[in-house]
């Protein structure tokens, strides 16, 4: 009889024992499924805001476009082609503005033939042909239309222009040029870093960024963490999705210029804490019937 008692209590044992790995098994697989769904949501939060904010900033540049192209003392001094008087009211707009609305921008105005007429951070500059380049200047004076983009240049900004008009006709271009640092800042606060990437392939245009540090294909316009894509791979990317690696997970989407040629990456990435791993990719026109979305 203690013979049976002790074969069933092994066998309770047992059975408990495999019950109870199976408890845990399953119990670790719901909690990764919750961890899985909770890191998900962060990250489609972290595309819809950061989109939200690049759409932000690019309406305030190009409010502010508009508001310093339409300046009376401004235009009258351009005419005058006065540039040291141009420079420092230009100056004098931008200061206040910045009081005003705690921004930070910079502004160009350009010749009716497309050169660099100033600069509001360097007198000296002038007489630069841009037209070759500068995709948004050659559409504002086709068409007498402002418009807004992250375009390229000798760095990659938010850039708004606006026409400049003396009776009805066109005599020049002012832009306002807005960095990402308001931006990375924005979302710091929200928990996220912002990365820019650009295509390595438009270096010798952004000619500036020659210094900055690279990853894969691209280059890092806006920061200096590299390590941070470590084990990221960058070549299987699509239009938008999410990626991970060890320490982070991210949201991307990508952007183009104005006649719809791939730009490069908006990266913004959060900690993953839990090492779970995303690897999923879409593309615009799995959601839409045109052929791209352009971050214009």
């Amino acid at each position: 009889m203690s013979y049976l008692n002790s074969k069933t209590n092994k066998y309770l044992f047992v059975i408990l024992l495999i019950t109870s790995f199976f408890i845990a098994f399953i119990f670790y697989l719901l909690t990764n499924l919750n961890n899985s769904d909770k890191l998900l949501n962060r990250l489609e939060n972290a595309l819809t805001t950061t989109k939200n904010l690049f759409e932000e900033q690019k309406r305030y540049a190009l409010s502010l476009s508009i508001l310093l192209s339409e300046d009376k003392e401004l235009i009258e001094s351009f005419i005058k082609n006065n540039r040291e008087t141009t420079f420092e009211i230009v100056n004098k707009k931008i200061d206040t503005l910045k009081q005003l609305q705690n921004s930070n921008f910079e502004v160009q105005i350009h010749n009716i033939n497309l050169t660099t007429y100033l600069r509001s951070w360097d007198l000296s500059i002038k007489d630069i042909p841009l037209e070759s380049f500068r995709q948004g200047l050659v559409k504002v004076k086709e068409s007498k239309k402002p418009l807004v983009s992250i375009e390229l240049g000798k760095r990659l900004n938010i850039k708004a222009i606006s026409p400049l008009i003396k009776d009805e006709k066109f005599i020049g271009s002012l832009e306002t040029i807005i960095d990402f640092k308001y931006l990375s800042n924005e979302l710091k606060q929200k928990g996220y870093k912002l990365f820019v990437l650009l295509d390595k392939k438009y270096l010798n245009i952004a000619t500036d960024l020659k210094n900055n540090e690279t990853i894969a294909n691209f280059v890092i316009v806006n920061d200096s963490s590299k390590i941070i894509f470590e084990n990221l791979d960058l070549k299987n990317l699509n239009d938008y999705g999410y990626v991970s690696n060890d320490k982070y997970s991210f949201a991307y989407f990508s952007y183009y210029d104005l006649n719809g040629n791939f730009l490069g990456y908006i990266f913004t990435a959060i900690e993953n804490k839990n090492h779970l791993n995303f690897n999923n990719s879409y593309d615009y026109e799995t959601i839409t019937s045109t052929s791209k979305v352009q971050i214009k």
